[in-house]
């Protein structure tokens, strides 16, 4: 049965579509890189056996959910087309490595997977009313469950990044953009890395919302062939090509992938309006954004 896009997701539910997926698609390969702080598991998913590797990533921040719908969405639509007799041509030149669900337990918390009885939920709501206020508890939270923006926890420039967010009163764990006390201080940004450094990744693309914005840049490097990729994307999804923006420039994922590999790393935006976005935009965004994620499959 294919993902629903009617609902929020929860780590359960993802949970049973993974189960289903692998039912269905035997060929579809599984891992469990790691687990999150409440030890729930970070699932990859990967398609093909070629020499280039791909990875996709989705929901490092946790109002930022729809993400994982669009990434597993396009998993299915890649088994749903895959012979295993006789593959397409991407599978022959590119391994696909997917992990829709980076964060589980931050994604639970906003989109009521998590219980509000739980202590996990009751120690959230009480880092939410002494960090920096953001509108609301708690569809405006975007860190794990421990209060790290995961999406600010890697090693690239962290220095920076810390100075940066503590500039803006994020010097504690909160909803948002607090850096954590070390990089790759949490278990699901260890897991991504570790995972990217294994399989010796060639491209990385990570899902975000919102903005219909692609960045592929960092300070000081030009990977080889990123911005013809980048220009691609643009073309197939109408997306904008942007600069990052200096609150944003620091201790992402794919800033530290472009500054340890020098290879090609996008972010995507999808979408536009306020996160969490709403349901309503999922045919539309994922429209645009399965064009975009097809280009690196060429």
């Amino acid at each position: 049965m294919p993902i629903c896009t009617k609902s929020e997701i929860t780590s359960a539910k993802f949970e049973k579509v993974v189960r289903e997926l692998l039912d269905a698609n035997p060929f579809v390969r599984h891992a469990v890189i790691g687990t999150s702080r409440l030890g729930k598991p970070i699932h990859a998913l990967t398609l093909g056996c070629g020499e280039k590797s791909v990875l996709i990533n989705a929901a490092h921040h946790a109002n930022e959910w729809i993400t994982t719908l669009i990434l597993t969405r396009f998993i299915e639509e890649l088994a749903n087309n895959f012979d295993p007799h006789n593959p397409p041509p991407w599978a022959e030149k590119i391994t696909l490595h997917c992990i829709p669900l980076v964060n589980p337990d931050g994604v639970d918390l906003v989109t009521g997977g998590l219980g509000k009885l739980r202590m996990a939920y009751k120690d959230a709501l009480a880092l939410y009313e002494s960090a920096p206020a953001v509108l609301s508890f708690p569809s405006d939270w975007k860190a794990n469950i421990c209060g790290v923006d995961l999406n600010s926890n890697y090693p690239a420039g962290w220095e920076l990044a810390r100075e940066h967010k503590f500039s803006r009163g994020y010097m504690q764990a909160g909803a948002r953009d607090y850096v954590g006390p070390a990089p790759l201080s949490e278990p699901e940004s260890c897991a991504m890395a570790a995972y990217t450094v294994f399989h010796d990744i060639d491209v990385t693309v990570s899902l975000h919302t919102q903005g219909e914005e692609i960045y592929w840049q960092y300070p000081g490097f030009n990977p080889t062939g990123a911005e013809e990729l980048a220009r691609r994307f643009a073309a197939a999804s109408g997306y904008k090509l942007e600069e990052v923006p200096p609150e944003s420039s620091f201790a992402g994922y794919r800033d530290w992938f472009i500054e340890t590999f020098n290879r090609p790393g996008f972010t995507i935006e999808c979408g536009l309006g306020e996160n969490p976005l709403p349901l309503s935009q999922f045919d539309e965004m994922y429209k645009k954004v399965s064009a975009l994620l097809r280009e690196v499959l060429v």
